[in-house]
């Protein structure tokens, strides 16, 4: 697996970031007839307007970084469960790598980074930090609890 597939998210992140930017410009030199079809640029609180909408952003895009991460985990956890094939008897080795392949699908997230820790070549830092994201993207995914958002930053 040599591709990143976590570098389109980021390009479209990059992207969007800019258009805020460029939104948030247009607004303040005055130029809202470059909004043709809109009608918040000439609201008085437009730049809050943007930058509510960048904040969301930025939540979407962990949301969406993460899910094409734990993707790209699962597929490769897959690849390599595929040497299950060759344990013998053979008549138990492909239902075997079968029943893992689409078991590992439902693995919970924190037991998948558990798991990447043990490999040496992976540094354990990078696994806390990726503890301390998921932790965001399900406050995020399961409706921002207030009452969770301060946990997610000095659990870890």
């Amino acid at each position: 697996m040599n591709y990143n597939p976590l570098v389109p998210v980021w390009k479209a992140y990059q992207v969007s970031v800019e258009c805020f930017d460029i939104a948030h410009q247009t607004i303040k030199q005055n130029k809202t007839e470059l909004f043709t079809d809109s009608d918040w640029p000439s609201q008085p609180n437009a730049k809050q307007y943007i930058v509510e909408a960048r904040q969301e952003s930025n939540d979407l895009f962990v949301v969406g970084l993460w899910a094409t991460f734990e993707r790209f985990v699962i597929s490769y956890l897959q690849e390599k469960g595929a040497v299950l094939q060759n344990i013998s008897p053979i008549a138990l080795a492909n239902p075997v790598y079968e029943q893992f392949k689409r078991e590992v699908e439902f693995w919970k997230s924190d037991d998948i980074l558990n798991l990447l820790k043990e490999i040496p070549s992976i540094n354990s830092h990078l696994i806390g930090q990726a503890k301390t994201i998921l932790r965001y993207r399900n406050w995020i995914a399961h409706g921002r609890d207030s009452d969770k958002a301060v946990k997610i930053l000095l659990v870890n």
